[in-house]
C-alpha cells in the first residue's frame, strides 16, 4: 500500500523540457547566434568539439549574459510558484470558512425545533458561546387558501375542462368538414389526372421533386434540349382543378408557319389553330403542350439545317428563315404564337404545292427522324466512336427544297415535251407524241423473293415514299426515234433533280418484274406453244443511237435534259425529212440525205442545197420548229425560212398546218420554194 499524502494539496514545479530546438527555424536562429552563421560551422571543427567533450578536456563555454539570464529565470520561476501556491491556499481557506458558517447557521436554526437532536453538525465553539435554540424563524403572514376558495378553484377548473371539451368537439367537427371538402377536391384532381393517363400520356413523379406528380408530353427521341424539358408538374388549384406548369418548355402555344410571298405580296399561308382556352380539359392542354414542343423542336432543327443551305438561297435570322425560290418568290418559315386565328391568306391560291402541304410534309419528316433515332438506338449493339454524326441536322428543309424543285422541273420538262410534240404535229409529223407520269420510286424491299416484314423495311419504304419521288417521260418523234427520260430527286449530298435518258424503255422495278415472272410461270405450261408461234420481232434500231446518243451519266437538271431532247429531236426530224423527201422525189434522188452542217443538222443534196432544221424557243417563250433553206439559183444565193408553232402553246390537239415541213423540204430540193414564210 502507498503511504497517504499528509498534505491535501500537492504543488509541483512546472516541468522543464529539453533545450533542443523545436523546429528548423529555431535551429537556424541558434546557429546564427552561437556560431555566427553556417559559414563558421565546419565538419572538422565540429568533430574536434565533440572529441573534446567526450574526453572532458573542454567544457561548453557560456557567456556571462546567458548565465545571468538563466539565474534570473530560475529565480522568477520560484517566486511565481510560491505566489501561486499562497493564493490557492488562501482561496481554499476562504471557501472552507464560508461553508462552515453556513453549516453552523442552518444547524442553529434546526436546534430551535429539535433541541434534543444530538446529530446536528453544530461546532463546539458556537455551542459554548451562543447556545442551542437561540435562533428561530416564523411565518410573517398566514396562507389565504380557505375551503371556500378550494371549491371555487375546483369549479373554475371544471369549467375550463368543459370549455376545452367543447373546443375539442368543435375542432373535430371542423376537421371533419375540412377533410370532406379535401376529399372532394382530391377526387376532382385525380379524376383529371386519370383522364390524362387513360388518354395515353405518361404520368410519373418529377425527377427533381419526387413528391410532385407530373406528365410527360414530349418525344423520347427528340433532341436532349426538348426531351429533358417535356415534363410538366400537375399541381392542384384551390378549387380542385389541375394546374399544369410548363416551365421552360411552355413559352406559350406556338406553331411553325409557312408563308409564300411573290413580289412582296402574300400568296399562300399554312393555317394556324386557335389557342386552347384556359378552362379546357386537362388532356387537351397536355396535347397543346405536346404540339407546342413538337413545333419548337421543328423550328430548332430547321434553324440548324439552314446554316448549311446558303448555296440553296436559304437565309436565316433571329425571327425567320427565308428560302428565295427565284427573284420574285420567297418561302418564309416563322415560329408564331397562337392568338386569334388569322386565316386571311390561308390557301387563297391553287398551287401544286401549297404551304399547308409543305407544313404537313415537314411534320412527317421530323416524326420520321424520331423513328430513325429509335431504330438506331434499339438495334445498334455498339455506339459509333464519333457521336457527332448521330446528331446531324435532319434533312427537312433539304427535302422541302428538293420536292419543290421536283415539281418545278417535272412541269418544265412535261410542258416542253407537250409543246414540242404539238409543234411537230403542227409541222406535219403526225407520229409525234409525248407522255409523262409522276409517281414515287418503288423501293427494292424484296430482292429475290418475298422478305419478312421488319421495322427497318418499314422505315426504308417510308423514306422512299417521302424522299425518292420519280417522274417518267416519253417522247415519240417517229416510231423508231423515241426518247425515254426518268427523273428523281436528290437530297444528300446536294439538292436537286437528276435525269437519266435512254433510247430504250427502262427496265421495270424489281417488284413488277417478280410479279410478271410469277404470272408467266403459272401460265407457262398452258401457252408455251402459242408463245413460240407468235414471237414478237425485235423493234427496229433507234436512229439516235448513232446520230446523237445520250450521255452515260445522269443529267444534273431539267435545263440540260431539255437541251439534249431538243438537239436529239432536231436530228431525228432531219433524218425523217431526208427519208420522206427522197421517197417523194423518186428513186433518182438518192443523193438526198441528212448531215451535220456548220450551222446545225439539216437535209442536203448533191447540188449543195441545204435545209437546216432547228428546234428552238421564240421571243415569246414558245417552242418553234424552223427550217432555214439555202441554195444557189444561177449566180444568186437564195434563202427562205419557215417556222411552225403549236397554236395556243400546244393545246390545239396537234392539228397540222396547211403546208408541212416535208412539203417545204421537197419544194426546196425541186427548186420550187413557193411556200408561205410561216405556219
Amino acid at each position: 500500500m502507498t503511504t497517504p499524502n499528509p498534505s491535501p494539496f500537492s504543488l509541483r514545479p512546472w516541468p522543464i523540457g529539453d533545450k533542443k530546438p523545436k523546429n528548423l527555424g529555431e535551429f537556424i536562429a541558434r546557429v546564427n547566434a552561437e556560431r555566427g552563421g553556417f559559414r563558421n560551422v565546419t565538419e572538422a571543427k565540429l568533430r574536434e568539439e565533440i572529441a573534446a567533450q567526450e574526453d572532458g578536456r573542454v567544457e561548453i563555454e557560456r557567456s556571462s549574459d546567458e548565465e545571468e539570464e538563466e539565474e534570473e529565470t530560475d529565480a522568477d520561476k520560484s517566486k511565481n510558484v510560491m505566489e501561486a501556491r499562497d493564493e490557492v491556499l488562501k482561496n481554499l481557506e476562504v471557501a472552507h470558512q464560508s461553508a462552515m458558517l453556513c453549516l453552523d447557521f442552518v444547524s442553529l436554526l434546526l436546534s430551535k425545533e429539535k433541541p434534543s437532536d444530538t446529530s446536528l453538525p453544530l461546532s463546539e465553539a458556537l455551542r459554548e458561546r451562543v447556545g442551542i435554540g437561540t435562533l428561530g424563524a416564523s411565518k410573517l403572514k398566514e396562507s389565504n387558501v380557505t375551503e371556500a376558495r378550494r371549491h371555487d378553484d375546483l369549479a373554475i377548473a371544471t369549467g375550463w375542462r368543459l370549455m376545452g371539451v367543447n373546443n375539442m368537439v368543435d375542432s373535430v367537427v371542423a376537421a371533419a368538414e375540412k377533410l370532406e371538402k379535401e376529399m372532394e377536391l382530391e377526387a376532382k384532381y385525380w379524376a383529371d389526372v386519370l383522364a390524362v393517363s387513360e388518354n395515353g400520356w405518361t404520368v410519373c413523379a418529377l425527377p427533381q421533386e419526387p413528391h410532385t406528380l407530373g406528365v410527360r408530353f414530349g418525344f423520347a427521341e427528340s433532341a436532349p434540349e426538348f426531351r429533358n424539358n417535356s415534363i410538366a408538374p400537375l399541381r392542384r388549384n384551390d378549387d380542385g382543378t389541375v394546374r399544369m406548369e410548363l416551365g421552360r418548355a411552355g413559352r406559350g402555344s406556338q406553331r411553325v408557319r409557312i408563308t409564300l410571298k411573290k413580289n412582296g405580296a402574300i400568296m399562300d399561308q399554312s393555317p394556324l389553330p386557335g389557342r386552347t382556352p384556359e378552362d379546357a380539359p386537362l388532356q387537351d392542354r397536355v396535347l397543346e403542350a405536346r404540339n407546342t414542343v413538337f413545333h419548337q423542336e421543328l423550328w430548332y432543327e430547321i434553324n440548324r439545317e439552314a446554316r448549311n443551305l446558303l448555296s440553296s438561297n436559304v437565309y436565316a435570322d433571329a425571327t425567320a428563315i427565308t428560302w428565295r425560290q427565284d427573284q420574285d418568290t420567297e418561302l418564309i418559315f416563322t415560329l408564331e404564337d397562337l392568338a386569334e386565328a388569322d386565316s386571311t391568306y390561308e390557301n387563297i391560291s391553287d398551287l401544286d404545292c401549297s404551304c399547308t402541304a409543305y407544313s404537313v410534309y415537314m411534320h412527317f419528316l421530323l416524326y420520321q427522324g424520331h423513328r430513325q433515332n429509335y431504330h438506331r438506338r434499339t438495334t445498334m449493339t455498339q455506339m459509333p466512336s464519333n457521336r457527332i454524326t448521330m446528331h446531324q441536322p435532319y434533312a427537312i428543309l433539304r427535302a422541302v427544297i428538293a420536292n419543290s424543285e421536283y415539281f418545278r422541273d417535272y412541269k418544265a420538262v412535261a410542258d416542253f415535251l407537250n409543246d414540242l410534240a404539238a409543234t411537230l404535229r403542227r409541222a406535219g409529223i403526225s407520229t409525234a407524241s409525248s407522255k409523262s407520269a409522276s409517281q414515287p420510286l418503288a423501293p427494292a424491299l424484296s430482292q429475290g423473293g418475298p422478305a419478312r416484314y421488319n421495322s427497318k423495311m418499314e422505315l426504308n419504304f417510308i423514306n422512299h415514299l417521302a424522299g425518292r419521288l420519280e417522274s417518267a417521260f416519253e417522247l415519240t418523234i417517229t416510231p423508231e426515234a423515241r426518247i425515254f427520260a426518268r427523273g428523281r430527286i436528290v437530297i444528300v449530298p446536294y439538292i436537286g433533280m437528276v435525269f437519266g435518258i435512254s433510247l430504250a424503255p427502262f427496265s421495270p422495278p424489281p417488284q413488277a418484274a417478280a410479279a410478271d415472272s410469277h404470272t408467266n410461270t403459272n401460265t407457262k405450261n398452258a401457252s408455251s406453244s402459242e408463245d413460240k408461234k407468235e414471237m414478237i420481232p425485235p423493234p427496229p434500231p433507234n436512229p439516235l443511237e448513232l446520230s446523237y446518243p445520250p450521255a452515260g451519266d445522269p443529267y444534273p437538271n431539267a435545263r440540260e435534259t431539255i437541251y439534249y431532247i431538243r438537239q436529239a429531236a432536231t436530228r431525228a426530224v432531219a433524218q425523217k425529212l431526208a427519208g420522206d423527201a427522197a421517197a417523194r422525189l423518186g428513186p433518182g434522188r438518192d443523193d438526198i440525205d441528212w448531215a451535220e452542217t456548220a450551222r446545225g443538222p439539216g437535209v442536203t443534196d448533191r447540188d449543195d442545197k441545204e435545209a437546216r432544221v432547228e428546234v428552238g424557243v421564240g421571243a415569246d417563250g414558245r417552242i418553234e420548229l424552223s427550217l432555214d433553206a439555202r441554195w444557189q439559183s444561177g449566180r444568186d444565193a437564195v434563202s427562205r425560212r419557215w417556222v411552225w408553232r403549236a397554236a395556243d402553246g400546244g393545246r390545239d390537239g396537234g392539228v397540222a398546218a396547211s403546208e408541212g415541213i416535208v412539203d417545204a423540204v421537197v419544194r426546196v430540193m425541186r427548186d420550187q420554194p413557193d411556200l408561205s414564210m410561216e405556219a
